[in-house]
């Protein structure tokens, strides 16, 4: 958790908000990595197809999104954003319970029911995104948030890791019994009370309140405010390559479950290296990210997100898709990070969480319409189709190349186009080198 020394806070109340928020970050990770990270496992156990997995793992979360444009509305109006916020998680961990109950209660109607749950589930979470952000923008001064943020998501990531783990090895010892279904709710058990758990401890955050306005939610006058700006270029390249990475994002865990026949131990492990692969990496995006700004960051990791979906192509072994999800959480994690912090420099105080919002329900509708092309590509293109002479054997490989193409289309097109917001350092290129192989700490970048 941040200390004082490694966060220079001279408020104490704001110190004490940033612990707070530290501790809710981490236990809201026990629950992604209990529960979230196993729902599409769920799915295949309650014999869905790939389509329904790709329309479980996207289409609540669009669906769920509008909620943000609510909450935005509704937050300027009160001019506060922690009660909303406590409401929207405290309802999200009630949504487990249907969760939980299903294979009980409804087995016979679980892909419907699964999906308006999970339609709750990811509703509540988004109405308390944009306030958090809002919130987060405040608390966390600008100087500082690279790294306030890279260690807040190192150990987010550390217990999304143990939380994994552990549910993976509850998962294998329940299945070796014979009792999956109890495994399931075991682990999702765990989850609800992990989200209980950080509800009480977001309330320790203490907010500074928002001018009272007159918020239009109307689209043509939403889209004259953000038009032409930094804001909107990033909206639209981040919900593109969110359209790029969704045509394949649902199917992995499809393809090492039902096409590598991978075991849930072997799954877990999948998921849990691109955790640790984030957690070791974080501190060192939050720096470059502080020192020579989020833009650089953006190209850096946009570069390498397209690589690894392409590699699936190259082999089945599981030690090399290790390797291979070592790269995606490296990337990944540089990328989400800079997104999340550019987004803070880019909108003015009091628009944060509208910002915020339409950011988020954009990269919503782009998460479902690569699903979508994903799912109509696995179901229509034969595993033996040839291309140029290429044959790779199955449909699934052909979306994930798909995907790879995509993504680099999108950068080379997008990250031109995009221009630090900040005064930042300028480093030489040997800078660079000795910085990322830790031969020569430059003092320019180190802080």
């Amino acid at each position: 958790m941040p200390t004082q020394t490694d966060f220079p806070v001279t408020d104490e109340p704001t110190q004490t908000s940033l612990s707070g928020v530290t501790s809710e970050g981490v236990l809201s990770s026990t629950m992604r990595g209990a529960g979230e990270s196993y729902l599409s496992a769920y799915a295949l156990f309650l014999n869905a197809t790939a389509a329904q997995v790709g329309m479980l793992a996207t289409l609540p979360a669009l669906l769920g999104s509008f909620a943000q444009l609510l909450a935005a509305w509704w937050a300027e109006r009160r001019g506060e954003r922690l009660p909303l916020i406590v409401a929207g998680l405290a309802a999200q961990a009630l949504l487990w319970v249907p969760v939980i109950l299903l294979p009980l209660l409804w087995p016979g109607h679980a892909m419907p029911i699964l999906l308006v749950a999970l339609t709750l589930y990811y509703g509540a979470n988004h109405f308390a995104n944009p306030l958090w952000h809002s919130l987060m923008g405040d608390l966390v001064p600008e100087d500082m948030r690279g790294r306030y943020f890279a260690e807040r998501s190192r150990l987010m990531n550390l217990a999304n890791f143990v939380a994994l783990v552990c549910a993976g090895l509850v998962l294998r010892f329940a299945k070796d019994h014979g009792h999956t279904g109890a495994g399931f709710a075991a682990i999702f058990l765990v989850a609800m009370l992990a989200r209980v758990l950080s509800v009480h401890k977001i309330r320790v955050v203490r907010e500074q309140a928002l001018p009272k306005g007159h918020l239009s939610l109307k689209p043509r006058a939403l889209w004259a405010e953000v038009r032409g700006t930094q804001f909107s270029r990033f909206a639209i390249f981040t919900a593109v390559m969110s359209f790029s990475a969704g045509i394949a994002g649902p199917f992995y865990a499809v393809y090492m479950l039902r096409n590598l026949h991978f075991s849930y131990l072997e799954f877990m492990a999948t998921q849990a290296v691109v955790v640790m692969s984030q957690v070791g990496t974080l501190a060192l995006w939050g720096r470059l990210g502080d020192r020579l700004g989020n833009r650089f960051v953006l190209a850096v990791t946009g570069s390498l997100i397209p690589v690894a979906p392409v590699l699936w192509l190259t082999t089945t072994h599981f030690g090399a898709i290790l390797l291979i999800q070592l790269l995606n959480g490296f990337a990944w994690a540089g990328f989400n990070l800079s997104a999340g912090n550019f987004v803070y420099d880019s909108v003015p105080r009091e628009r944060r969480s509208l910002y915020n919002a339409l950011h988020n329900v954009l990269t919503a509708f782009a998460l479902v319409a690569g699903a979508g092309l994903g799912g109509f590509l696995e179901t229509h293109i034969p595993a033996t189709i040839q291309v140029f002479g290429l044959s790779l054997g199955n449909s699934l490989l052909w979306v994930f190349l798909v995907s790879g193409l995509a993504r680099l289309n999108t950068a080379l097109a997008f990250i031109p186009l995009l221009r630090e917001l900040r005064v930042v350092a300028q480093v030489p290129r040997r800078g660079l080198v000795s910085f990322f192989t830790g031969r020569r700490q430059d003092p320019k970048l180190v802080a």
